[in-house]
């Protein structure tokens, strides 16, 4: 079994002495924090192993998709590498305190049979139902529907959860695809899941745990959105695509304006379309795309990932109209290439594509805690444990007891 090093170098350090919020990397976790591509832990899984390589964490762009289940407090890893769909799941269960696999959701391939990816991202509700989604390039294609899939549990058979009809669209225009975002929050009636386009400007929202519905937000362009679509104002063509996350509600939408720029966006779903506000906010890299929201301790926060150097950024999103960069982390992986741990050059990611997830929230003595994980294709996935004192944290230490808390909203 290979075993490799990681050192994870903090660029940037704390933003304000008052609060004294902390980033550092959950060493229980894979090696120091980080579950490197290929590397496999004592504990895997043998039909996730191959001799001493691990199958579902690889440098060929097959991992996009990772969710974090507050029921179990595991992680569900979606991989396209076809060496373990030969043997096993392609949906792996990791631990979210070790990174260990320890097995699969159950696969029928039958079931999983479109799409230009028949499953690509992930999914989990607050309650822990799965949903993995497939991607498709052309959801104008009858052949190439888009399509999100639910497990009841960890343990269950998948089934179809909704199906995105392939016709109505506009005789004129580009393809249009679906699936490289993907975001779930709610539960039961009041389940819903966004997933972005790219080719129109918006989002498909799907609605309700059981007899799902579908809502395409998307402004009128070529070709145009199918009938029954509802409006969205001030949304930039494919802004959606990489970078996509509930706010603070199941209205609130938080994304890029396009993979090359800095701005955040934020869009407000209302009964009749969806609205984008003006003040998004700037964010520091072209990079970052993937991201996800939590509110800890009161506060917003915002966690994203640079897909060009694995640099993971933490925001307080209390304006959202000037988000406050607290955290800057790179992660030197000697484990793949040769890399400056200070620029933190890693494995080309050039689908820009990955995950980020807040995972267990917590308090003890004051002291609210969050575990982040960070999943950037080809680099395989960072663990973090950010900590924020409250006010007057410091009296209180060894005097409050542990309480959990659901993730985010």
């Amino acid at each position: 079994m290979r075993i490799a090093v990681c050192s994870l170098i903090v660029l940037a350090g704390l933003a304000t002495v008052a609060n004294a919020q902390t980033l550092t990397p959950k060493t229980s976790f894979g090696v120091n924090g980080w579950r490197a591509p290929g590397v496999a832990l004592t504990g895997d899984a043998p039909g996730a192993v191959s001799g001493s390589t691990y199958l579902a964490l690889g440098t060929a762009n097959n991992e996009r998709g990772l969710a974090y289940n507050p029921v179990t407090d595991n992680l569900i890893l979606v991989t396209r590498n076809g060496a373990i769909n030969a043997t096993a799941s392609p949906f792996r269960i990791l631990n979210g305190t070790t990174g260990v696999d320890s097995g699969g959701l159950q696969f029928d391939g039958s079931l999983f049979n479109t799409g230009t990816f028949t499953y690509n991202q992930v999914g989990i509700s607050d309650s822990g139902e799965i949903y993995i989604a497939n991607l498709s390039a052309n959801i104008r294609s009858a052949t190439s529907p888009f399509r999100v899939y639910k497990f009841a549990n960890e343990s269950s058979a998948p089934a179809l959860h909704y199906s995105q009809p392939t016709t109505g669209w506009g005789s004129t225009g580009g393809t249009v695809r679906l699936g490289d975002s993907f975001d779930v929050i709610g539960s039961g009636a009041n389940t819903r899941i966004l997933a972005g386009f790219n080719g129109v400007q918006g989002y498909l929202a799907i609605n309700g745990s059981t007899s799902p519905t579908g809502q395409i937000y998307s402004s009128t362009t070529a070709p145009l959105p199918p009938a029954g679509s509802l409006p969205i104002s001030g949304a930039a063509a494919s802004q959606y695509r990489l970078g996509l996350t509930f706010g603070a509600t199941a209205n609130d939408v938080l994304a890029k304006v396009a993979q090359t720029g800095g701005t955040l966006t934020r869009s407000t779903i209302g009964p009749s379309g969806a609205t984008t506000l003006a003040n998004g906010g700037v964010l520091t890299a072209g990079g970052e795309s993937a991201m996800d929201f939590a509110v800890i301790g009161g506060v917003p926060y915002l966690a994203t990932v640079d897909a060009n150097n694995s640099r993971v950024y933490m925001y307080d999103m209390s304006n959202p109209a000037a988000p406050v960069s607290l955290f800057t982390f790179g992660v030197r992986n000697p484990g793949i290439v040769p890399v400056d741990p200070l620029t933190g050059a890693t494995v080309l990611n050039g689908n820009a594509t990955g995950s980020v997830k807040f995972g267990r929230i917590s308090s003890n003595g004051g002291i609210f805690t969050a575990d982040l994980y960070v999943l950037n294709s080809n680099n395989g996935i960072q663990a973090f444990t950010f900590s924020i004192p409250t006010p007057g944290a410091a009296a209180l230490l060894g005097l409050g007891g542990l309480a959990a808390f659901r993730r985010r909203r």
